[in-house]
C-alpha cells in the first residue's frame, strides 16, 4: 500500500483477493472486458498545513465529535473514522473511506451520507478531499473479491485497506458497525449507526458514497442496459426488471439473489 504524507498521491486503493491489500493505479476497463479494470476517483493525503472550509448547514460540532473527544482526552491525537458505501447492492463494488479531521477543523454540514443530497455529497466531497489539514483514504473492493469471500468480509478487508492506506497511522478508529476488522492497523471502536453520531465517521461515510457512486457512473457507461447511474446497484423494480429482461452483466454479484438462482452461462 502506497503511502504519502505529500498532496500529490491520487490512486483510491482497490483491494486485491491476498491477506493484505495493494495498491491500483488509475486505469480503464482494459480491451478483455474484465469488470475489475474501472476507473478509479482521486486520494489525496494532507500535509500539516492551516486551512479551512465550510458548506451547508451542519449538526452540532460539540455533539458529533463526542466519540472522538473521549479519545484526544486520553491521548490520541489522531483519531480516524471510518465507514462503509456497497454492502446492500447487487453490483459493483463496495467501498470503505477512512478520515482523519483534527480537533481544530470543521467543515460545516457533515452528517451521515444518507442524509444528504447527491450535491450536499459532492460538495462536502470537494471541501473534505481538498482541505490540507484532512487526511483520507478510500478502498475498493471488487464484485469478483465479494463473491469470493462474501461482502462481511469484503467490507471489513475494504476497511482495513482504508485505514492503511492513510498517510500517518491513526491512534485510535472509530467504526460504523458492530464488527471491528481483524487486520486493522490500530485499536478500533465500533459505533452502532455511528455515521449519525461520530463526525469522523460521517466525514468517511460521505467520501465512500461518492467514491463508490463515480464507480457506478463508470459502469453505467459500460453497462447501459441497467440504469447503474439511477439506483447505483440497488435492486430497485427497474433494476430487478432490467436483470429479468438482459440477464446479469460481468458486474453484477453472482451470489447475491437473483443472480445466484439463475443458471450461469
Amino acid at each position: 500500500m502506497r503511502r504519502s504524507a505529500r498532496a500529490s498521491s491520487k490512486a483510491v486503493s482497490a483491494c486485491a483477493p491476498t491477506p493484505q491489500p495493494q495498491p491500483l493505479q488509475p486505469r480503464r476497463r482494459d480491451d478483455a472486458g474484465s469488470p475489475d479494470a474501472l476507473t478509479q476517483p482521486r486520494k489525496r493525503s494532507k500535509s500539516d498545513t492551516p486551512g479551512g472550509g465550510e458548506v451547508g448547514a451542519g449538526v452540532s460540532a460539540l455533539k458529533s465529535r463526542s466519540f472522538e473527544a473521549a479519545w484526544w482526552s486520553r491521548g490520541a491525537k489522531r483519531v480516524a473514522g471510518v465507514d462503509e458505501a456497497g454492502r446492500g447492492p447487487l453490483a459493483g463494488p463496495v467501498v470503505a473511506a477512512a478520515c482523519v479531521v483534527p480537533a481544530d477543523v470543521h467543515v460545516e454540514g457533515v452528517a451521515d451520507s444518507k442524509q444528504l443530497t447527491e450535491e450536499q455529497r459532492e460538495a462536502l466531497y470537494a471541501a473534505l478531499t481538498s482541505h490540507p489539514r484532512v487526511e483520507w483514504s478510500a478502498c475498493v473492493v471488487s464484485h469478483t473479491v465479494i463473491d469470493s469471500i462474501n461482502i462481511l468480509q469484503a467490507t471489513l478487508r475494504a476497511m482495513e485497506g482504508a485505514v492503511a492506506g492513510l498517510a500517518n497511522a491513526p491512534d485510535r478508529v472509530l467504526i460504523d458497525g458492530n464488527k471491528v476488522p481483524p487486520g486493522l492497523a490500530a485499536t478500533g471502536e465500533c459505533i452502532i449507526g455511528g455515521d449519525d453520531k461520530s463526525y469522523a465517521i460521517g466525514a468517511a461515510s460521505i467520501i465512500a458514497k461518492v467514491t463508490r457512486d463515480r464507480l457506478m457512473l463508470a459502469l453505467d457507461a459500460q453497462f447501459p442496459l441497467y440504469g447503474f447511474a439511477q439506483h447505483k446497484g440497488y435492486g430497485t423494480a427497474a433494476h430487478m426488471a432490467a436483470i429479468a429482461k438482459h440477464g446479469p452483466c460481468a458486474a453484477h454479484r453472482r451470489t447475491f439473489a437473483p443472480m445466484k438462482h439463475m443458471k450461469q452461462g
